[in-house]
Formats: C-alpha cells, structure tokens, sequence
C-alpha cells in the first residue's frame, strides 16, 4: 500500500500518519517529499537533510536518510543537489525574521520548512511504543522503517521575490519537483 499525504501543514503531519501506522500492520518506509526555504542554496535546488530541530516538540532527530546526492543527482541536470542538510521544522512561516533565521543558520540549519518534525514523531512512535519524547536528542539512525527526507527549495528568505510563487514553477522550480 502506497499513501500520499499532501500539504499536512505541522502537526498535522504527525496526527495523519500516526493514524496511518495505528491502523497498518506494517510499514516498509516513510518519504517526506516537499517545499521549504533555503539559507544557502538557490530556488529549485534540491535538498537532502538528515538532522531535523523540530520546534514543536524541541527535539533534534538524527536520522540515516535512505536518499543521498548519488540517488537524485542523475536527474538533475540545471540546479544543485546539497546533502548533509540540517532542517529546522517550524510552527508557521509567517513567524521568521532576519534575526530569527541567523540563529538557526549560526548551528548550520540551512533548511527551513513545516512538517518533517512532526512525521519523525510518528516515525518515532513507530519503533517505540511510548510517546515521542521532548527536548532531546533523537537517534533515528535504526528507525523501525526506511526513512527518506527530500526538499526542494521554493524560496530564499535573505533575498526579496526569490520564490516559487513570486516567479511561477517554471523550470527551475519543476525539475527540482519531478526528479
């Protein structure tokens, strides 16, 4: 069984695919695929992250992502592929300034975006059957399932108009999207 869920939007990312696992017998992976902002790349590039600060819960999950820059690359051919990303999930998108950005970007977080704390709660409770914890340092280098994180950058906050939506998908926006 393949599920898609689209735009989740925080928490309700975790409440969605925990409902999913309560109900499935057996889950082979989760892929988070989506959108987010960049404080080191440029619009469209893809990005692979594998440590994520989640700000709901507080906790910093280190995880052994299933995709690398070898797995997309390949089809990649216009804009660049940047591995090792830290993601930092926020509450809203609205809430982020200059100075907010800068302190997340000094502890090298160069990926900003909404859901992929809150699915690594899920994906936490998986393997565990207590609540995800909160505040911590999470191991999710031997989850109870194939974890995969990829975003694709649709805007760069330190600069102005440097979005998806201010310049329309177009190509640099759809190759990132469709590799």
């Amino acid at each position: 069984m393949l599920i898609n869920i689209q735009y989740p939007l925080g928490l309700g990312a975790y409440h969605i695919l925990r409902q999913v696992m309560e109900a499935t017998d057996r889950v082979e992976g989760v892929y988070i695929l989506g959108k987010a902002a960049t404080l080191n790349a440029d619009v469209g590039d893809v990005l692979i992250s594998d440590v994520v600060h989640d700000e709901h819960s507080g906790n910093t999950y280190w995880l052994d992502n299933c995709f690398s820059f070898a797995d997309v690359a390949p089809f990649v051919t216009s804009r660049s592929v940047l591995d090792r990303q830290r993601a930092v999930s926020v509450r809203s998108s609205f809430l982020q300034n200059r100075a907010y950005l800068d302190f997340y970007y000094r502890d090298a977080y160069t990926v900003v975006e909404m859901e992929a704390g809150p699915y690594l709660g899920a994906v936490f409770e998986a393997g565990d059957p207590s609540r995800y914890p909160t505040d911590e340092q999470v191991d999710l280098t031997r989850p109870a399932m194939e974890v995969g994180l990829i975003h694709y950058a649709s805007d760069t906050p330190y600069t102005q108009a440097r979005t998806l939506g201010a310049r329309g998908l177009r190509f640099e926006g759809m190759e990132a999207t469709y590799a």
